[in-house]
């Protein structure tokens, strides 16, 4: 009985996870991990999310998983919010393929770490106006946005990312 409980919980695991650590990275969303930064996209956003009032920190190493040698085109270098875009192919990408990538679910109700009580929503705000777009997973990634996504009252100020330290 333990043997099929720990199988099943092996097939629960969502296959992103499993892409990014286990598999030592297979492709994701149509994202390739490489042995080398792109050079033919070079991008930056920044995500900062907050947890009534107080940030949460977006983990350093997304899209670098340990012991394979390759960088996914999407991913962050360390916790300073900061996501790398580096693709060999020019094309869009969005918040919901990095949080493929990363792991978590991104919805009105969760984002990583962030989940909103029961009937409430998330407020996310892409470069200081408040979205209000269908799916979060679908906003589109550009060079030096900023996406804030807040589980709140209270919220915290809007942060100002410090694109010179790129």
């Amino acid at each position: 009985m333990h043997t099929k409980t720990a199988a099943m919980h092996f097939l629960i695991v969502p296959l992103v996870i499993i892409a990014q650590s286990f598999f030592g990275g297979l492709p994701i969303d149509g994202i390739h991990c490489d042995r080398e930064e792109g050079a033919a996209e070079h991008i930056h956003a920044f995500l900062a999310l907050f947890d009534r009032g107080r940030r949460v920190t977006v983990p350093a190493g997304i899209g670098i998983p340990q012991g394979a040698g390759c960088l996914y085109w999407l991913h962050t270098h360390n916790t300073d919010g900061f996501i790398h875009i580096e693709s060999p192919v020019r094309r869009s990408f969005t918040l919901g393929q990095f949080f493929d990538i990363w792991g978590p679910d991104l919805s009105w109700t969760q984002a990583g770490p962030l989940t909103a009580a029961h009937g409430d929503r998330l407020t996310i705000w892409v470069d200081g106006a408040r979205w209000r777009g269908h799916d979060p997973r679908d906003i589109r990634l550009h060079d030096h946005q900023a996406i804030v996504i807040q589980n709140g009252p209270p919220f915290a100020p809007q942060p100002r990312p410090n694109w010179s330290s790129l």
